[in-house]
């Protein structure tokens, strides 16, 4: 190991913040990270009426950016990564259900092949988009980013992608309900988000151990490095590369990056940052139920809203759409329901009107009247959940930004001063794991280039 026993203070103990710790320390800094919650952000476990739940990102694609990060380190990969049956899981649109892949045989497979061919020539140059920075000196970026644009074409945002295409109805909602990777309804994301399925391919996995294996090993590749975790510390004001805790403890650090939400960051610096919920990435109700018995589910059913204009005009107004983006997880007795709502705050639990309609239409279009009714316990993350960690309104990936600053093209700057630099999903926003996984090689690579 060389290294500059610099000392690098992390703000925020999410996936982000964790990964490049890992990395910084690897490079021999004396890494603390601060978390003013538990470690792992978004991605935690909950344990549901004697079941054990991870919390967060359900799905882990794109493999590859994983591998990038154990090459960094120089550690073999301790996930027991696996394929997810039924791949992106089986789309309820009102024009038909679209198993995603869309399997030989199926009526549909003569326009997925289609839409692979369209997406084909991105495929070997999204490693490149998703852990390089985005610098057009660089031949390399070059390269991913005329093969983004030679895909994509004039179009914009995923909306314009895929009414250009002419795809069948079915196929079409079912693919529009992937813009939302990026926190945003098809005609507000970038055009990229509509080839998410074909630039997954096969490769829908799940760690054996659940989601939260990933989350300890991350904790154990900071462990081996001597790096510390300091969860329940909260940071109340940043000062040049000095911090002030809640407790009233002050650090200082050669080196900060903040795994914060951009506006919370700003808020700690004195610079606070309006986000008006017309402006955010949508936020979700998440319902966790342990049921009696197995339920009579696929791994993943989704369900997408009837109309996404009604969609996005809600959340544009900050109200609850009539009907909205729903995820189903179901694993044994295990049952996930993911809501997408819009990023006001609000406290919305299994009883509000609105989350009860959705788990009604929900249960009914899946055939299982009821099924929440029966489970021994719920346990619910709303909005207000996921803004107390920071994000406004519990906008998922932060501000809404327009369409061709977001996805790889990274709208934020990643450093903002001498020993300031930022990282995770609110610079390099959407994609789940591997745009934050991802970012985190970025950031570390752009800060070894600069002498830290």
């Amino acid at each position: 190991m060389t290294g500059t026993g610099r000392s690098a203070g992390i703000l925020g103990g999410g996936v982000a913040g964790l990964t490049l710790g890992a990395l910084l320390a690897a490079r021999g800094h004396q890494v603390t990270v601060y978390e003013r919650d538990r470690a792992g952000g978004k991605l935690r476990r909950e344990e549901v009426g004697g079941l054990s739940f991870d919390t967060g990102p359900s799905l882990f694609t794109f493999p590859e950016v994983w591998r990038a990060v154990l090459a960094r380190l120089g550690e073999p990969d301790p996930l027991d990564l696996r394929p997810l049956p039924g791949g992106l899981g089986l789309h309820h649109t009102p024009h038909g259900t679209v198993p995603l892949p869309v399997p030989p045989g199926h009526p549909l497979r003569g326009e997925w092949t289609r839409y692979l061919a369209a997406a084909a020539p991105l495929r070997p140059h999204l490693g490149t988009l998703l852990t390089t920075p985005p610098r057009l000196r660089d031949p390399t970026f070059r390269r991913a980013s005329a093969a983004l644009f030679g895909v994509t074409g004039a179009h914009l945002t995923a909306e314009g992608w895929l009414r250009a295409r002419h795809f069948p109805p079915a196929l079409a909602h079912a693919l529009r309900t992937h813009a939302l990777n990026a926190g945003l309804p098809p005609q507000d994301a970038p055009a990229l988000y509509a080839l998410i399925p074909a630039l997954v391919g096969a490769e829908v996995l799940r760690p054996a151990g659940g989601l939260g294996a990933l989350l300890d090993a991350l904790l154990a590749f900071l462990a081996a490095r001597g790096a510390r975790v300091r969860e329940g510390m909260e940071v109340r004001a940043v000062t040049g590369q000095s911090l002030r805790m809640a407790d009233g403890e002050t650090a200082r650090h050669d080196l900060l990056v903040s795994a914060l939400d951009p506006a919370r960051l700003a808020a700690l610096r004195g610079r606070p940052v309006a986000s008006p919920p017309g402006r955010r990435t949508v936020a979700g109700v998440a319902l966790y139920a342990a049921l009696p018995a197995a339920a009579p589910l696929p791994a993943t059913s989704v369900l997408p809203p009837g109309s996404f204009a009604a969609f996005r005009a809600a959340m544009r107004a900050g109200a609850l759409p009539p009907d909205t983006l729903t995820l189903v997880h179901a694993e044994g007795r295990r049952l996930a329901m993911l809501l997408t709502a819009p990023a006001t705050g609000q406290p919305y639990g299994p009883e509000h009107p609105w989350v009860r309609a959705q788990i009604a239409r929900a249960e009914r279009t899946l055939g299982v009247p009821g099924l929440l009714a029966t489970a021994r316990e719920v346990r619910s993350l709303s909005p207000a959940h996921y803004a107390a960690g920071g994000h406004p309104g519990g906008a998922i990936y932060g501000a809404a930004l327009a369409s061709w600053r977001g996805g790889p093209l990274h709208p934020q700057p990643y450093r903002l001063g001498p020993g300031l630099w930022q990282v995770g999903s609110g610079v390099h926003p959407g994609g789940g794991l591997p745009a934050v996984l991802g970012g985190a090689l970025i950031v570390d690579r752009l800060l070894r280039e600069s002498g830290n």
